[in-house]
């Protein structure tokens, strides 16, 4: 097996650890890019993210599932559109060779890839998370970060999105998101939250991925403890965007990324 498939296999297990509270039962998926081809490795549908094993991952093409993406974009979702990811979805395969049907999400990931440039894309269902996501005010709760390190690390402005069903309604919703906010910023989101689902993030090595989720599942439960007490005071955006982009915060997460491939 290749070293992509142990890192999704020993990432899965970390994220499905009930401790971590980031998945149960067959929640979340992740993927990553493999270097130097057109394909990603993503993880099988009903898989249990603790108990991934390295035959729980499988091959699909970027640029096909991009298409169907951009097309939707175009036509919207229609029949043919969807017939023709499930197809995609159920022709994929392992490492080994053996056909295996690929998560409904998928298409979240192919955005990451696709659209934003990222490496490693970590979809979970983080409890505070989904409690914000699924509140009536949620736009509002993500409307800025609550800390510092929320700035730096997830980004000083987080990509709410309302709900949409899984499978090409969902990744077509987070295509439109992520351009949306690539026009109105110049750049790509840190953190995604999905309405009434869960949290996307990314990154260039699969710990940074995982970094990223940790301090969007903290800032969460910052903005849980926030209401409690009388209601959210966010950072002012000037200020998140400042401390965000420092030149020494920016050396800081380049320094990170680069321990963490070696």
């Amino acid at each position: 097996m290749s070293s992509l498939v142990t890192q999704l296999t020993e990432l899965a297990k970390v994220t499905g650890a009930p401790e971590a509270d980031l998945t149960i039962v067959a929640e979340g998926n992740i993927a990553v890019l493999e270097p130097g081809t057109n394909r990603f490795l993503v993880k099988a549908s009903g898989v249990v993210m603790g108990n991934a094993t390295e035959d729980d991952w499988v091959y699909l093409d970027l640029d096909k599932c991009a298409q169907i993406l951009i097309d939707a974009d175009k036509k919207g979702v229609t029949d043919k559109l969807d017939k023709a990811f499930d197809v995609i979805l159920k022709e994929s395969v392992t490492p080994n060779g053996k056909v295996r049907k690929a998560s409904i999400e998928t298409m979240v990931h192919v955005v990451a890839f696709h659209l934003m440039g990222a490496t490693w894309s970590l979809h979970t269902h983080p409890t505070p998370v989904v409690a914000l996501a699924a509140s009536k005010d949620a736009a509002k709760h993500y409307s800025g970060t609550v800390f510092p390190d929320e700035a730096v690390v997830c980004g000083p402005v987080p990509l709410f999105l309302p709900y949409e069903s899984p499978g090409l309604s969902l990744g077509l919703g987070v295509y439109q998101g992520v351009e949306k906010y690539q026009d109105k910023y110049g750049r790509s989101p840190g953190q995604i939250i999905l309405g009434n689902h869960g949290l996307c993030t990314f990154g260039s090595v699969s710990s940074e991925a995982l970094s990223t989720t940790q301090i969007a599942v903290k800032a969460a439960k910052v903005r849980v403890g926030a209401l409690s007490s009388g209601g959210i005071n966010f950072i002012p955006k000037k200020a998140a965007e400042a401390i965000a982009f420092r030149p020494d915060e920016i050396l800081r997460r380049k320094m990170l990324a680069e321990q963490k491939k070696s």
